[in-house]
């Protein structure tokens, strides 16, 4: 049975009348995941779920230094401030030796000064911006990509499908702002023209955008939507809706993972066929054991497909579990200590931690997570079944497929 749960202030005031000797019982791993609006809540619902599989694992085969693990998960909504509130409750009142998740870039760059206070181990799932490693927090680990990472190859694709018009709609969050400039530096020698306008994430009507883009001379050729949560799948479905894109002369590529999880296809409908994604990892690649055992445990437990955040999500706990195996403790530091020398084969690669100083979002940064820029070429596809455009040596298909 999974021993994961919601952190609330019953639960906390209950743990606390049992005394101490209750918190001994078992080893807690603190969760952090937007399970509310304004975040990207399929994204935390992945994250949140893909931990479950990893504790369902972990406590099958007898635990951790003979004790069962306990994944306590507090929602953040996406919001800095909550996220600093549940990090605060996780690290002082559950007494947790270690933490994992956030998938908002504001959330994981603001609790990192909280890592060090507790001086605690903070492993950021699908938080992008490159300040989350780049503040160069000794406590701070990284398993997904860095927005130098990640778009610096998403614009290498680019360049070989040669578009010369680029309009990127971005979130006003460092994340988005990280997509504007990545693209900006990559695109610049190339002849390419990159257009940007940024909004409040909390926007959900994007039509004076996508109007201007209309009346533009020459119109986009390339669409990036940089923007998460339901915000991000409203904006595919209005650029579909008002004729932009996907079209047969503009691509539009969804540069949030929100585009990974079912409910885009129930939002965008129709509208998904064509839409472009770039998966921090996806399922069967590389095809290991653990990579299958993973998804098929995933899709057996919550009755959908696995994705790239779900894989973070259990990569998350499993780097944690297995740096306390290599300390043979659960003590803070020591667990640090471990993953700093820590080589891991992940659901998605061999995981490890390299301590590079220059550039500085290098630092304690994953630097092999596998990237991939998908499209979607028949609806309700999963991001495994959809068409691999980049990189080129996994690619499925020979060119971007646009839609007649």
């Amino acid at each position: 049975m999974t021993i994961i749960r919601l952190a609330t202030a019953a639960a906390i005031a209950a743990l606390a009348a049992l005394g101490p000797a209750a918190a001994q019982e078992t080893i807690k791993i603190g969760g952090l995941a937007p399970l509310s609006p304004p975040g990207g809540v399929q994204n935390g619902e992945s994250l949140r779920d893909g931990m479950a599989i990893a504790v369902d694992e972990i406590n099958a085969n007898g635990g951790l230094l003979g004790k069962k693990v306990e994944v306590v998960v507090e929602d953040t909504s996406g919001v800095p401030e909550k996220g600093i509130a549940a990090f605060e409750r996780l690290a002082s009142k559950e007494e947790v030796v270690a933490m994992t998740g956030a998938a908002h870039s504001a959330v994981c760059t603001a609790v990192g000064p909280l890592a060090k206070k507790y001086d605690m181990a903070f492993i950021a799932d699908e938080c992008w911006a490159d300040a989350v490693t780049g503040a160069k927090i000794p406590q701070v680990f990284r398993i997904t990509v860095a927005n130098s990472l990640v778009y610096s190859i998403a614009a290498d694709w680019v360049k070989e499908v040669g578009f010369k018009n680029i309009a990127i709609i971005a979130e006003n969050s460092d994340w988005g702002f990280g997509i504007i400039d990545v693209f900006t530096k990559n695109l610049k020698d190339t002849g390419a023209k990159v257009t940007s306008f940024t909004a409040e994430r909390t926007v959900s009507d994007f039509t004076p955008q996508f109007l201007q883009l209309k009346r533009a001379n020459p119109q986009p050729d390339l669409i990036v939507a940089g923007f998460t949560g339901s915000n991000l799948l409203l904006m595919l479905r209005q650029a579909y809706d008002l004729g932009i894109a996907p079209s047969k002369t503009t691509a539009i590529f969804a540069a949030g993972s929100d585009a990974l999880e079912p409910e885009f296809w129930n939002v965008v409908g129709e509208g998904g066929v064509g839409v472009i994604a770039n998966p921090a990892g996806l399922p069967g690649r590389p095809d290991t054991p653990l990579s299958r055992s993973f998804t098929k445990a995933f899709e057996a437990k919550f009755k959908r497909p696995a994705n790239a955040v779900s894989m973070e999500g259990y990569d998350g706990i499993m780097v944690v579990a297995e740096a306390i195996k290599k300390a043979g403790s659960a003590d803070r530091v020591a667990i640090q200590k471990a993953l700093r020398d820590l080589k891991w084969e992940g659901t998605r690669g061999t995981i490890y931690f390299p301590q590079t100083e220059e550039p500085a979002w290098k630092f304690q940064q994953w630097p092999e997570v596998p990237i991939f820029v998908i499209q979607y070429t028949k609806p309700n596809q999963t991001p495994a079944d959809a068409a691999i455009l980049w990189p080129r040596s996994q690619a499925t298909v020979d060119k971007l497929i646009l839609k007649p």
